[in-house]
């Protein structure tokens, strides 16, 4: 794997003062980090270490680990080495990947296309995080969506709607990067679809009947969940199935306007024969 073959303690990257490491549920660990928008306005990130039925744990999204938040995560995970897996979720969220692959060698690396693309020297596993063959070696501890309708990698880089969505089975607990964030509300912040949906939609007849099919899939895969961890955000926070289902349902119907204006441009899909 990547580098030596003892995990060595993350000492590269600089303490994050803002870095915190949040039991969500037994299993399930959320990492908030700092990420800064034209180094002035921190946004957030996060990674999330779950606990698998094989004893191990793997980590979701790279952030790399310092301070105490580091220590944490050593003593859980006996000093890096029960780390199975790192699992890159977002195509465009690949500014700590070689970082956290240095922290944990001996863990197998999974990413999306681009993943591997811009990292070409990396030990990726042969299995694309948006692809079928990656959701059945995993499907003993995760589910995961991948949005339909849009352009996962699409030509602008700027465009983040898309990332794979994984749910933790064991702790009922969704771990989500930019398609779903916490956005601002009149009486506080509530779950909400990217802003950049329209531009995202795949210029096609039928493309918005696809999202919207499966975003409703979404809703009804939220009953089941408890808890939700999204990217961007520091202090919203709702759990509890029902609400979180009926947190993506509203955020559902206040696209729906850009679903319609795309079906009106591009049309609606017709049925075959």
């Amino acid at each position: 794997m990547y580098g030596a073959s003892r995990c060595p303690r993350p000492t590269a990257a600089l303490p994050d003062p803002m870095s915190r490491v949040a039991q969500i549920a037994e299993g399930f660990w959320n990492i908030r980090g700092s990420f800064r928008v034209l180094g002035v306005v921190d946004i957030g990130t996060h990674t999330s270490l779950t606990r698998l039925s094989s004893g191990g744990f793997a980590l979701l999204d790279s952030y790399p680990l310092t301070g105490a938040v580091a220590q944490t995560v050593m003593q859980l995970t006996g000093g890096g080495d029960r780390v199975e897996a790192i699992i890159n979720l977002h195509p465009f969220h690949t500014v700590h990947v070689e970082a956290v692959a240095r922290t944990f060698p001996n863990a197998k690396l999974y990413g999306t296309s681009r993943h591997a693309a811009r990292f070409v020297r990396l030990p990726w596993a042969p299995e694309r995080r948006e692809s079928e063959a990656f959701a059945e070696r995993f499907a003993a501890d995760f589910d995961f969506m991948v949005p339909k309708g849009v352009r996962f990698v699409p030509d602008n880089q700027n465009l983040h709607f898309a990332s794979v969505l994984a749910f933790h089975r064991a702790s009922q607990t969704l771990h989500v990067d930019d398609t779903l964030n916490w956005m601002p509300a009149p009486f506080g912040a509530r779950l909400g679809f990217h802003p950049t949906l329209a531009a995202v939609l795949e210029r096609r007849p039928g493309a918005a009947t696809e999202f919207r099919a499966w975003a409703q899939d979404l809703v009804a895969r939220c009953r089941t969940v408890e808890h939700i961890c999204v990217a961007h955000a520091r202090a919203a926070r709702v759990e509890g199935a029902d609400r979180i289902s009926a947190q993506v349902q509203s955020a559902l119907h206040r696209v729906e306007k850009v679903l319609r204006g795309h079906e009106a441009r591009f049309g609606v899909a017709t049925e075959a024969g």
